[in-house]
This record gives structure tokens, C-alpha cells and sequence, in this order.
């Protein structure tokens, strides 16, 4: 049993930084619901101020709920502001756009783009803005496994967020400093800031913050192989997820349970909580994940040995993902479908399980490809925004050295004058 512990706590481990990354995104938590349907409303027909609170608020739910989603609020917000000469929301397109970089994987991309907003938020002294910022750029360094830099800008974030009026309860890129920690091996630290944060977002009742620190702190000690204090704390960031009205906090808090009850070797327990991740995430109709939560009990059922259960769930993930055209989930379910084939050793099955898998393989480039392309080209028609402010910028110096420069030169004109007029005058009156 302790093998296949082993074997499944290593192929988690990439859902489990997928679900942290988004728990611990680095923009300002999580309101606790949003009404996306009246804020898209705001977003594309309201006024100029509405349509960027409405692109905060929806920009903010979808880091959990759909990261393309956040892709097309700061599309929307961004070309509103081209369209309409309306500086506040290109710069907050950038910001968004800048965070579904990172949060995409063109991490140093978002990474120039983050930074490039900051010299107009200093200038102005957003200080709510300009710690979301410094968050997105430590949240990107984070992912490049550079501790260093991640520290520097998480620290640069509270201290923005210190000097922040609005700011209430100061838990402003703690997370990140927390991440930072651990990211230089500094468990403890990690572990105390933590809490800091905690207690902190308790007082201000900021439950998703609490489930998401919850979480990250359990995931800690399960890596640690600390099974009961892990368990503890997946359970109360489970009941911090209930109090919210968000579907991904809880489908992921049942997630986590179910994963350390299946490493403390309680298999019962783990499939109930795999199967209760699965119908939550069934009523809100979220396919990505509903593919993965069947892709789980595949592997559930894999490494107990129940080869037959194993085929079925792995069969319904891959077919789910077939049919919403997710195929990175389906190439991932068609390669398990071949390793239960392999320990079954029906070879020639197998066999055809992976071919279909690098059929596949091929089609995930070409789409990426695309995406990359459309992406690149994105980026191009925002560093043409940036240009041309900064030409703008330029001229307007260039005009205004242009007018001070004539203005001494009349001024100095005029004097010459007035002191020719005196000068003749007195020659006048000594004439006379």
C-alpha cells in the first residue's frame, strides 16, 4: 500500500499546483459571490468608472473559475480603452492581461507587462493597484523558481498595501510573502506568515482568503508527511470554502481530503470525498473539471489494483474532454487507459491507447501554436498602445520645451525693448 501512495502522491502533484496556483493568485482576494452576468453587462455597456469596477470584480472570480475568461475581461476593458481614448482602462486591461500571462505560462511575458504599469501607478500614487502589481510579478517570479526576486516584489506589495487607506485589514500580498519563503526553503517562516495571515483575515471574515491559506498550510505538512495536521487543516479549509459562494474552493478542499485520506491509507474515505469533488463541480457544470475529478478516481481505482473500475473512469474522462475539445485532458486520459491495458497486458490495446494519445500530441501543438500566435500578437498591439504613449509623451515634452524656450525668447525680447526705450529716453532728457 505504502508503493501506491508513493506512486499516486507523485502523479497529484501536478493538479495540486494547478489548484494552488489559482488559490494563491496574486491579484486581491476573492469577493465572497459576484453576479458575473450583470458585471459583464457593466463591462461592455456601462459607464466609463462601472466598466472597470465591473472588470475588477469579474477579473478577480475568474482567476478561480476560468482563467480564459480572465483573458477576455481584459481584452474587453483594454480595446474599450483604445476605442475611446480612456487611459484608467487600458491600464487596467494591461494589469489583467498581465495576470492571465503569468497565470498562462508566458510568465516573463506578463512579468514586462506588469512592471510597465508601474511608473504611471507611482506617478499617481495608486497604492491598491500598485500592490496588486508588485503581486502579480512575485506570483510570476514564484513560478520561475526565482526566491530572491519573488521576496523582493512580495515585500514591495505590503509595503504598498501599508499605505493604502482603503486597505482595512492588511492582508496584501501576505500569501506571497509566504510562498516567497518557501520557495527559499524557509518552512518555518512560511508556516508563521501564514498564520500572520490568518489571523489577520479572520478578524475581516475573508473567507476564501482563509480557505486558500488553509490549504497551502495543509499541503505543507502533507509534504512533510504530517497526515494528521494536514487533514486538520484541509477540513478547515473546507468549512472557510462552505461559507463562500464559490464552486472551486470547495470541489478543491474535498480534493485535498480526499488525497490524504488515500495517503493515511483510508480508501473509503478518499473515494466518497473524490466522488463529492465530482458532484459539485457536476452541478455548476464545470467540464475541465469534471474531467479531472473522473480522471481521479481512475487513478483511485487504478492503485488499488481494480483495473476494470479504472478503465471505466478513465474512459469517461478522456470522452468528456473528447466532446468539449479539451485535448490535453483527453490525451491524459487516453495514456492512462494504455497503462491499465499494460498491467491488464493486453498489449495490442495498449498500443492503440497511445497512438490515438500522440495523434493527439500533434493536434495540442498546432493549437498551441495558434494560441501562442494569437497571444504574440496580443502582445504586439499593446506594446503599439505603449509606443505610441510614449511618443505621444515625447511630442507633448518635445512641444512644451519648443513653447518655454519662444516664451524666454520673447520675455528676453521684451526686456531688450523696455531697456532700449529707457536707455533712449534718458538720452532724451539729457539732450534737453
Amino acid at each position: 500500500m505504502f508503493g501506491m501512495i508513493v506512486i499516486l502522491n507523485t502523479l497529484m502533484k501536478i493538479r495540486i499546483a494547478i489548484i494552488l496556483f489559482v488559490l494563491f493568485s496574486p491579484a486581491l482576494l476573492f469577493a465572497q459571490s459576484v453576479d458575473s452576468k450583470k458585471h459583464w453587462e457593466q463591462l461592455n455597456n456601462g459607464s466609463e468608472n462601472e466598466r472597470i469596477e465591473a472588470a475588477k470584480k469579474l477579473s478577480l472570480y475568474y482567476q478561480s473559475e476560468s482563467i480564459d475568461s480572465l483573458r477576455m475581461v481584459g481584452e474587453t476593458l483594454f480595446f474599450y480603452g483604445i476605442d475611446n481614448h480612456y487611459q484608467p482602462a487600458i491600464e487596467f486591461g494591461k494589469i489583467t492581461l498581465a495576470e492571465f500571462y503569468v497565470m498562462n505560462g508566458r510568465i516573463n511575458d506578463g512579468i514586462a507587462m506588469a512592471k510597465a504599469t508601474l511608473p504611471r501607478l507611482q506617478e499617481r500614487g495608486d497604492m491598491a493597484l500598485l500592490t496588486n502589481v508588485c503581486k502579480i510579478i512575485a506570483s510570476g517570479y514564484r513560478k520561475l523558481d526565482d526566491g530572491n526576486s519573488s521576496l523582493l516584489w512580495a515585500k514591495k506589495a505590503i509595503a504598498y498595501n501599508k499605505d493604502n487607506p482603503e486597505s482595512s485589514d492588511k492582508t496584501e500580498g501576505i500569501i506571497s510573502l509566504a510562498e516567497a519563503y518557501l520557495l527559499q526553503h524557509k518552512e518555518n517562516l512560511a508556516i508563521t506568515t501564514y498564520n500572520e495571515f490568518i489571523t489577520k483575515a479572520s478578524k475581516a471574515k475573508d473567507y476564501r482568503g482563509l480557505s486558500s491559506a488553509y490549504a497551502r498550510l495543509g499541503d505543507i505538512y502533507r509534504i512533510s508527511e504530517k497526515f494528521g495536521q494536514a487533514e486538520k487543516l484541509f477540513r478547515l479549509s473546507y468549512q472557510m470554502a462552505q461559507k463562500t459562494n464559490l464552486t472551486s474552493p470547495k470541489a478543491h478542499a474535498l480534493n485535498n481530503l480526499a488525497i490524504i485520506y488515500f495517503e493515511k491509507g483510508d480508501t473509503a474515505n478518499a473515494r466518497i470525498h473524490f466522488e463529492k469533488a465530482l458532484v459539485l463541480r457536476e452541478a455548476v457544470k464545470d467540464v475541465k473539471s469534471i474531467s479531472e475529478s473522473l480522471f481521479n478516481l481512475g487513478e483511485y481505482y487504478f492503485y488499488i489494483g481494480q483495473y476494470s473500475q479504472a478503465l471505466y473512469w478513465y474512459q469517461k474522462s478522456a470522452d468528456l474532454a473528447k466532446q468539449h475539445s479539451l485535448l490535453k485532458e483527453e490525451k491524459d486520459g487516453l495514456l492512462a487507459i494504455a497503462q491499465v491495458y499494460k498491467e491488464m497486458q493486453q498489449f495490442d490495446e495498449a498500443t492503440r491507447q497511445l497512438e490515438r494519445a500522440i495523434a493527439l500530441s500533434n493536434d495540442l501543438k498546432l493549437r498551441q501554436s495558434a494560441d501562442d500566435e494569437d497571444l504574440t500578437n496580443l502582445q504586439h498591439e499593446i506594446w503599439r498602445t505603449d509606443f505610441e504613449e510614449f511618443k505621444t509623451a515625447e511630442i507633448q515634452k518635445e512641444s512644451s520645451f519648443q513653447f518655454y524656450l519662444l516664451l524666454i525668447a520673447v520675455i528676453g525680447l521684451t526686456l531688450t525693448v523696455i531697456m532700449l526705450v529707457i536707455k533712449l529716453n534718458k538720452i532724451k532728457s539729457a539732450g534737453k
